[in-house]
């Protein structure tokens, strides 16, 4: 499981106040309405920051692995796995002085990490 998925089974159980079964679960099945879906897409947005495409939850099952995986390719912005595997290849050949800089630069207000 990934840990957007353990996120993601956190919200529906608060929210439909029982977990789902599987990652495979549907929420609607699950007893979540229009209401529901609003509120799920509320709480993505606080902890990742994203508006997920409501268009997309509809167009496949909603399911816990369907909505993780819509939430980690909204972070990522369309990057491609080629892309993706490239970033990770330049990071991994990267020092720790090198990682920590490039952290700092990109930390909100100038706050360095720790």
């Amino acid at each position: 499981m990934t840990p957007t998925e353990e996120v993601v089974i956190g919200i529906w159980t608060d929210l439909l106040s029982t977990p789902p079964r599987s990652l495979t679960d549907d929420f609607f099945t699950l007893g979540a309405q229009s209401l529901t879906v609003v509120q799920f897409l509320g709480r993505v947005q606080e902890r990742y920051g994203v508006e997920l495409p409501v268009d997309e939850l509809f167009a496949t099952e909603f399911t816990v692995a369907e909505a993780a995986r819509l939430i980690d390719e909204t972070l990522l912005g369309g990057v491609t796995d080629e892309q993706l595997a490239e970033l990770l290849d330049e990071l991994d050949g990267m020092s720790e002085d090198e990682v920590r800089s490039l952290l700092d630069e990109s930390s909100p207000l100038g706050e360095t990490s720790t």
